[in-house]
């Protein structure tokens, strides 16, 4: 067998041997864990290595997908839309270093997002989202938490520094908690 194919198959964790029902659904499984929906690996793996990941395994699917088409002459299905949805860069008043509750809470108005709409997408209770709008840190979870929660309210309003918001709110969460 070619070493780009066993490579494939190995990528999703499958023997050369898999069905190809079986190789649906483990790229399907592989692609909702490290999907912008996940929250089984927001906060193990940075959004770039996600995407590789993601790419990787789309690949290896198109590889699998392909070789055995050829083998059964059967038409090839049109490929899946992408996975990344990116949101287009707009303007808001608030400093993300400043009042990085504030600028998430712009941000979501902007896009005409609920909390709901955010709640349900980052699987983050409503309430906690609120709190972190109104940056109410005694209400909010200890920081380990409250890291992945930030991460995934910025990635989902479409912050331009997902990951400099989240630093920005945790100094503001440990001067609080401090004084």
């Amino acid at each position: 067998m070619e070493e780009t194919l066993m490579q494939s198959y190995e990528v999703l964790g499958l023997n050369e041997n898999a069905s190809m029902r079986e190789v649906e659904q483990a790229y399907h499984d592989l692609r909702d864990l490290y999907g912008e929906e996940s929250l089984a690996t927001y906060s193990l793996l940075e959004y770039a290595d996600r995407q590789e990941k993601l790419e990787s395994l789309q690949e290896a699917y198109e590889t699998i997908l392909s070789e055995k088409v050829v083998k059964s002459d059967q038409p090839v299905p049109p490929r899946e839309a992408p996975i990344v949805c990116k949101l287009e860069p707009v303007e808001v008043s608030a400093d993300p270093s400043e009042k990085p509750g504030l600028y998430l809470q712009q941000l979501r108005e902007i896009r005409g997002m609920s909390l709901r709409d955010v709640s349900e997408r980052t699987k983050i209770g409503g309430f906690h989202l609120e709190c972190i709008e109104q940056q109410r840190f005694d209400r909010l979870p200890a920081p380990v938490y409250l890291r992945g929660f930030v991460r995934e309210f910025a990635r989902t309003v479409g912050a331009d520094d997902p990951d400099a918001v989240v630093e920005s709110l945790l100094a503001r969460y440990r001067e609080e908690v401090d004084d």
